[in-house]
């Protein structure tokens, strides 16, 4: 069977059901590839899920204009929050912002993400022109005009465009031979649901030691938060061999004076952590976006945000080719969006790298250089205003 599409999108996770989603405002046909698609079609009301992630201003905007923000809302699963707090185990470096002393109601938004796959999955499955299927990717092959799809089925799909949104570990680009580079963070992250003695008051707290970072993302109840605990392999390896009495014992005692004991009601998962980035971002008829062409690491939560500009610069790209009766898979229509998405996500990584260089060890002079730093930071408005407008992407 032979199935003709505008666009087929590989991964239905966060940034390729938004792409989708987004897409199917230009009156094309999509088609999504995903075998665990299902997952997201039901949202559990009373269950935390484990991960979520930082929204930014311009990933909160893309979701008004694709329609799903105001189910977000309503869902009360969306925890906005309105202070940072960053601070050094035993050190003196520190820095904290509140939104109101910016003029901004908020500094962000807080949102499992199960959550946002569940309400993009339904705006998906509402769409007519949007189709799924459930199926592994078997094959892909392109020619001057189309690129071709073999599912597990043996249906093949046919496409102006292809886009890999399909993660870390894409099998698009890998198929496609795109060569990625690599770093080691040598950290793992520890991901979990904690509920905390004190409330969070909607303060996002990050806390550096040597040996990791430790960050609290305030979730839509007050005493419960998503605890993202980067460190050492080894050390990751010891945390998660602990029970949870033991695990508490030992986030108490680096954070305890800030969010009081800590109690488990999620388990703990582990990945490990690299800096990913995709040589091509695009080739003929084909486009990565999302984890499936960077990745970085958790510390400032932008990493989902990068993918959603992704999408949106796509999304925005494809309709102006419509518009002006230009082919949607060639590369020279596309060189534009790849252009401005590597610097983006180059500015990104250098900055992440940096960041967990200048806090990794307990070196004197790091020590001293990053309390300074961050001193300098927290006592000047005006850099903090710019950190922080960076940061929301405004």
């Amino acid at each position: 069977m032979n199935l003709q599409f505008d666009v087929v999108i590989v991964g239905g996770g966060l940034v390729g059901l938004a792409t989708a989603c987004a897409l199917s405002q230009c009156d094309l046909n999509i088609a999504i590839i995903d075998t665990k698609i299902c997952q997201h079609e039901f949202l559990p009301h009373a269950e935390m899920s484990i991960r979520a992630s930082a929204i930014n201003g311009a990933s909160q905007r893309y979701f008004s204009k694709i329609g799903i923000w105001d189910d977000l809302c309503n869902s009360n699963r969306v925890q906005e929050f309105t202070e940072i707090g960053v601070w050094e185990k035993n050190g003196q470096a520190h820095l904290s912002a509140q939104a109101k002393d910016y003029g901004y109601s908020n500094l962000g938004y807080i949102i499992e993400n199960h959550v946002i796959s569940h309400y993009l999955c339904q705006f998906a499955l509402n769409c007519s022109n949007i189709k799924i299927y459930r199926q592994e990717a078997v094959d892909c092959t392109f020619n001057d005009d189309f690129a071709f799809l073999t599912l597990a089925n043996e249906t093949v799909l046919r496409a102006k465009l292809m886009i890999g949104a399909d993660g870390a570990h894409s099998w698009v680009r890998r198929s496609e031979n795109i060569s990625v580079l690599e770093r080691d963070y040598l950290h793992h992250a520890i991901i979990t649901t904690v509920k905390t003695e004190y409330p969070h008051h909607s303060c996002a707290r990050q806390v550096f030691y040597p040996n990791g970072i430790i960050a609290f993302l305030p979730l839509w109840n007050a005493n419960k938060s998503c605890l993202v605990w980067s460190t050492k392999p080894d050390n990751a390896t010891t945390l998660t061999s602990l029970s949870e009495s033991e695990f508490s014992n030992e986030l108490f005692r680096l954070t305890g004076d800030k969010v009081g004991k800590c109690q488990l009601i999620n388990s703990r998962m582990v990945f490990p952590l690299k800096a990913r980035f995709a040589k091509q971002f695009i080739k003929h008829r084909l486009v990565l976006i999302g984890d499936a062409a960077h990745t970085i690491h958790p510390l400032a939560g932008q990493g989902v945000n990068l993918g959603f500009q992704d999408s949106a610069l796509l999304v925005s790209t494809i309709k102006q080719l419509i518009e002006t009766n230009k082919d949607i898979g060639l590369v020279k229509n596309l060189k534009s969006f790849e252009f401005n998405r590597r610097k983006d996500a180059l500015v990104m990584l250098t900055a992440m790298q940096t960041i967990q260089d200048m806090f990794n060890g307990d070196n004197l002079l790091k020590k001293t250089l990053r309390t300074i730093g961050m001193n300098i930071i927290d006592n000047s408005q005006l850099l903090k205003k710019q950190l922080i407008k960076y940061a929301m992407h405004i």
